[in-house]
């Protein structure tokens, strides 16, 4: 009979206890490697799970891990070895491969998905602590005619990155264009050359750009109406795919002081954005665009310490936002992950 643990968890200020066998942590387990508390390294790709869990991807260590209430940061990912094996076997003892733009999602239901991308291949977490792969690892270029998702080759290097669960529970993965997975199988969404914008096109921003896709999608997420933002292309631009279909350009960084490498769904509908000159704001659905003031992010760390140019960014469902960085990003010095509360206090929750 498998064996739940009893885990507390810190959400929205109070301690949970929950019996649901977690990601990462197996009845099977005996090593006490396995599942271990670690000290972070490199903070990447951010997720906060429906219970308020932290999870995140230490890109320097290749492994996946999650904030624990007592502060210390357990694996759920990875053996610490870049390269590829564990499929159908503990998560903790896979070799994994990732990098800082590698994405990061957890479904209700605990799964934990994130890009595996030194593999080509979205690999999930499951919440008996197993892992396998869900998409990639063949040899067909995915486009607009729907494929097996295991028969997916995703390209080169830096291609496979953003992914995000829709309202419906279904995962949207950004590579060449946008995919999103059903029962094993990926459909094209929006991207590659089957999206284009003509030279005339206005959108919300002022200063339309004009691009054939947005190769590679590096960041997705759904706001409270359900339309789908993509934040990527040479040129980190932002667009929308609303629910009934339609394509359009919303903001560019060059032009309006973006850099929509960070993007996070709100409990209340809105999104927030991180990065650039626009620092850290919300989206609104209407398309309005407010910037949220964090003011004691610049005394948390000693300067240069930009945090409002997060390199990801996560709300947890009681209104809270995650946002880290790195030392060697150039945005400040040391690496740090801080939190700002829905009253806009910010609060450091770790640093190097």
């Amino acid at each position: 009979m498998q064996r739940f643990l009893v885990k507390t968890w810190l959400v929205a200020g109070m301690l949970v206890a929950s019996s649901t066998l977690l990601p990462g942590v197996s009845s099977a387990s005996k090593s006490t490697s396995r599942g271990a508390t670690v000290a972070l390294k490199t903070p990447a790709a951010l997720a906060v799970s429906s219970k308020g869990v932290l999870y995140v991807v230490d890109a320097s260590r290749d492994q996946i891990v999650r904030r624990l209430s007592s502060g210390r940061f357990q694996v759920v990912a990875g053996d610490g070895r870049r390269g590829f094996s564990g499929d159908g076997h503990l998560a903790i003892d896979a070799e994994i491969s990732i990098n800082q733009r590698s994405g990061l999602a957890v479904a209700v239901n605990g799964t934990v998905y994130f890009a595996d991308e030194g593999n080509g291949r979205v690999r999930e977490i499951l919440p008996n602590g197993d892992i396998e792969t869900v998409a990639g690892g063949g040899s067909e270029t995915p486009g607009t005619i729907s494929i097996p998702a295991l028969r997916a080759r995703f390209g080169a290097l830096d291609q496979l990155n953003g992914l995000a669960m829709s309202p419906g529970g279904e995962l949207y993965i950004g590579a060449n264009g946008v995919y999103r997975l059903v029962s094993g199988v990926l459909h094209w969404v929006v991207g590659t050359d089957a999206t284009g914008l003509n030279k005339g096109f206005k959108g919300y921003g002022s200063s339309p750009v004009f691009q054939k896709d947005f190769d590679p999608a590096y960041t997705l997420v759904f706001d409270g109406k359900g339309d789908l933002l993509v934040g990527g292309g040479n040129t980190w631009s932002l667009y929308e795919r609303t629910v009934g279909g339609a394509f359009r350009f919303i903001q560019e960084d060059r032009a309006q002081g973006g850099y929509y490498a960070a993007m996070a769904a709100a409990p209340d509908g809105n999104v927030v954005l991180a990065g650039g000159a626009l620092g850290l704001a919300w989206f609104h659905p209407s398309g309005v665009i407010t910037a949220i003031p964090a003011s004691e992010l610049s005394t948390l760390l000693p300067p240069p310490s930009h945090f409002t140019v997060g390199e990801s960014v996560a709300v947890a469902p009681n209104g809270a936002v995650y946002l880290d960085a790195d030392a060697n990003n150039g945005f400040t010095n040391v690496s740090a992950i801080v939190q700002v509360t829905s009253a806009g206090h910010a609060v450091l929750v770790w640093k190097s």
